[in-house]
């Protein structure tokens, strides 16, 4: 089974990121297991990065792998959002 890939988007130690990183975390930890890589990109440290893929609000969560590429955009404290737009079952439903 090939691993869940995803880009987080954030802003150095803002409470909104600090907050999309813990959640995100939890989610994979709970859902996925060891099936996911997760790329934390802070856009103070590398702004070119962010500027290449688009990066219009942070924080920004993007579903690389699987395919379809998905978007969240703000605040990723609603499990239940991140969940159905990651299209991840959640195991505690």
């Amino acid at each position: 089974m090939s691993k869940h890939e995803f880009q987080l988007f954030i802003n150095g130690h803002s409470p909104n990121s600090i907050e999309a990183v813990d959640t995100l975390l939890k989610i994979c930890k709970e859902n996925l297991n060891d099936n996911y890589n997760l790329e934390i990109i802070d856009i103070q440290k590398d702004p070119d990065k962010a500027e290449k893929a688009g990066i219009i609000a942070i924080p920004t969560l993007i579903r690389m792998y699987p395919e379809p590429v998905n978007r969240i955009i703000g605040a990723l404290n609603v499990r239940s959002r991140v969940l159905a737009g990651l299209g991840i079952p959640s195991m505690y439903s």
